[in-house]
């Protein structure tokens, strides 16, 4: 019987046995214990057959955190707690006391204030004929409004190490090519700036409003996220989403480039933006428009939300980070990656390319700043009701 295990489990996991061979043979194993204790010799047989019967209906998975994965009893509990936190709806209370504090939003580069000595800001609105190193490659290159779009060979993703043949070597996730070796990538010369007085100098940052508290339209909690593509400003937000407590769409617009930044590169690949024919409103607009849904009251959750509202230019003093909920275990500065943070915790695949976030379609390629709001916002659920189940 435990041969017949094995073979369904096998079925199932053809999708990812290449990546996961001893992954059917100990789910067998295991299932077949979860049987043998719950059955008798007269029950044994028909409760393994009706076991098997069940494996055939699952749909194969395709990654190894799929809700598809696992021995019955896994499988069950799984999707029993997913129901659970999935029923939560959040609350300010549920929240309070887990606001980042002002040591930790420094610790984590939110811009909390704006010193005086920044000046109003918006003085020199992109880097037109300076000279500054590219982000991709890591060369010297002038910003100019019209790059050459092959002028940049680099790999897009990070290198990481890797054991053949019994050795250990250093490879990009991208194309698998020892590292260094020449790039897999041909684009635009790119460059990013973090420093906020510089940005400040783009664009100033400043509070949505003056309003020291929340309207009746304001949410009371919101989470964000959004999408980022290469300027002659460094990077530049062209999607902002907004999600409510409930996971419903309140906003979610491109945004059209402020006057004097011209796009270097849309990023494509992680932005999920090849065009911006769509956009109405410019970050000023965008700013005016959160205005009547974030109030100084709202909560605001993301993950890595400092680089959002930067790309805002908001300065916010009430949020949630998944960042620090689901601290990297060698600590800041590093941040687990949101897509691997929620396979691993929540159990789905997110920035696959897929168009499932329901958002009409638009960010169908790469990532989708409305699947990402709702997914930092399911976190923070599932975090909540763990919290509540270990006190």
């Amino acid at each position: 019987m435990l041969s017949a295990l094995y073979k369904s489990f096998l079925k199932l996991y053809e999708g990812i046995q290449a990546e996961h061979p001893s992954l059917a043979s100990e789910h067998a194993l295991e299932q077949e214990l979860e049987i043998y204790g719950k059955t008798n010799k007269a029950t044994y047989r028909s409760a393994v057959i009706t076991c098997i019967t069940t494996l055939k209906k699952r749909t194969p998975p395709t990654s190894i955190t799929s809700d598809t994965v696992g021995t019955d009893s896994q499988v069950n509990a799984r999707l029993a707690a997913k129901k659970e936190y999935s029923a939560l709806v959040l609350t300010p209370e549920d929240l309070k006391p887990h606001l980042l504090t002002p040591e930790q939003m420094k610790e984590l580069e939110f811009v909390i204030e704006v010193p005086e000595e920044w000046g109003p800001g918006g003085d020199k609105v992109n880097e037109l004929g300076e000279t500054v190193k590219c982000e991709r490659c890591a060369g010297e290159f002038v910003v100019k409004k019209d790059p050459y779009e092959e002028e940049c060979e680099y790999h897009f993703g990070k290198p990481y190490m890797v054991r053949t043949e019994g050795k250990k070597e250093k490879q990009y996730r991208c194309c698998s090519k020892p590292h260094p070796s020449p790039g897999c990538s041909k684009g635009a010369h790119v460059f990013y700036t973090s420093d906020p007085q510089t940005l400040h100098s783009r664009y100033p940052f400043s509070p949505l409003s003056d309003l020291t508290s929340n309207l009746p339209t304001h949410l009371k909690i919101a989470a964000m996220d959004c999408e980022m593509v290469y300027t002659t400003a460094g990077m530049s937000v062209a999607r902002a989403s907004v999600v409510n407590e409930l996971g419903e769409v309140v906003f979610d617009e491109f945004v059209k480039m402020s006057e004097g930044v011209d796009i270097l590169d849309y990023n494509t690949r992680f932005s999920g933006i090849s065009s911006l024919e769509k956009a109405k409103l410019d970050l000023t607009g965008i700013r005016k428009e959160l205005q009547s849904i974030i109030g100084p009251e709202t909560i605001l959750i993301g993950h890595a939300l400092d680089n959002d509202l930067r790309t805002l230019r908001i300065v916010h003093h009430r949020v949630i980070d998944t960042v620090m909920l689901f601290p990297h275990p060698h600590g800041l500065p590093l941040r687990r990656a949101l897509r691997d943070l929620v396979a691993n915790t929540l159990g789905h695949v997110i920035q696959a390319g897929s168009s499932s976030s329901g958002e009409g379609g638009m960010g169908s390629i790469g990532h989708s700043s409305v699947e990402d709001s709702r997914a930092t916002l399911n976190l923070v659920k599932w975090w909540i009701h763990d919290q509540r189940k270990r006190a």
